[in-house]
């Protein structure tokens, strides 16, 4: 099986306790049963806080779950006293690999960084505009026509959605409204429906629908509920900055590359565009109001925290979803509207 890598993957180094946010900071930890296993073996103090500490959430997943915010085992110096007791082979499959994500569509896998790291944030904002180029290359094109046509036509699809997202000689809203009218087309082909030119949307929804729906969603910080919960009063009144659309551009190529292929198994390729619209006025609103104090958080973090909060969030993607199936302010029709009038 070809595995597939951006260009800027190998650069990625942990850099432990020198980060701003941590892996070990809000989320429980997942344990693979291998790891479980060794674990059930280690002797002594740390082998006994081990054992206590390992439960059983709500979904019958086993992990250590966060105490105050924190990882039981990420210590005072910001380090882990398992890496440092056992060593790094014996960290759980999730420890070991975070951020580094390996996708499998059968014929090829994928292999990204997530942006809820902020180091790996970092390398994905400093990335060039070709650091995506091997992703849906002429190999992995050839690998899914040859087994799955169905997933050859998805890679063309998201090849043509990158075009139009990088295409600088337009403001990024009116790119991104261009790439969601593009995937309305795409969408109707995947459902066996002729293509129809969208109708635009009269009396367009305002965005603060967006920010109550993230309002609703399970927060962990409350920092960012607090900003949230001022943005949203806010949402109708503020610009995107330039240097915001330059760095969300990036931001967007990894949503595109990370979820766009969800569609061979949801059968919609919308959803990806649908969150990516969430996250742009989000994070945009976010920007404008840290633009205005300063930035007590800088752009990176911001746009590293909005995927640690909901990217991240199973729950959070899935209430998302759920709203962009039943709700009619989340039609491509209305999304393209708000953009639209972003600019305008």
């Amino acid at each position: 099986m070809q595995e597939i890598f951006p260009r800027f993957y190998s650069s990625f180094r942990c850099i432990a306790n020198r980060c701003e946010d941590s892996c070990c900071k809000d989320w429980d930890i997942d344990i693979d049963s291998k790891t479980e296993a060794f674990y059930q073996s280690v002797q002594g103090e740390l082998g006994e806080k081990i054992r206590r500490k390992l439960v059983t959430d709500d979904d019958g997943e086993r992990v250590f779950r966060a105490e105050n915010g924190r990882c039981p085992f990420w210590n005072q110096d910001m380090l882990c006293d398992i890496f440092i007791g056992i060593g790094e082979e014996h960290l759980s499959e999730t420890c070991a690999n975070f951020p580094r994500v390996r996708v499998d569509y059968d014929v090829f896998g994928e292999h990204l960084l997530s942006f809820a790291c902020p180091e790996a944030a970092r390398i994905m904002l400093r990335a060039d505009g070709d650091a995506y180029a091997e992703l849906g290359g002429a190999d992995e094109l050839n690998a899914a026509e040859a087994a799955d046509g169905y997933l050859s036509f998805l890679l063309k699809a998201r090849a043509r959605s990158a075009q139009l997202l990088r295409d600088r000689s337009l403001p990024f809203a009116y790119r991104l409204a261009d790439c969601l009218e593009f995937n309305a087309q795409v969408q109707s082909i995947l459902q066996d429906r002729e293509p129809q030119p969208l109708t635009p949307a009269q009396n367009a929804q305002n965005s603060r629908f967006i920010f109550d729906l993230h309002l609703g969603f399970e927060i962990m910080s409350d920092r960012w509920k607090k900003a949230l919960t001022q943005a949203a009063d806010n949402a109708e009144h503020f610009s995107f900055s330039d240097a915001f659309e330059r760095d969300f551009e990036k931001f967007a190529l990894y949503y595109l590359y990370r979820y766009y292929l969800e569609a061979v198994r949801s059968g919609d390729v919308l959803y990806s565009l649908r969150r990516m619209v969430c996250a742009y006025f989000i994070t945009g609103r976010l920007d404008a109001d840290f633009a205005a104090a300063g930035y007590p958080l800088e752009r990176m973090r911001i746009l590293q925290r909005y995927s640690k909060e909901v990217e991240h969030s199973y729950e959070n993607t899935e209430a998302l979803n759920a709203a962009f199936d039943s709700d009619d302010r989340f039609s491509v029709e209305n999304l393209i509207a708000l953009l639209e009038a972003t600019v305008a």
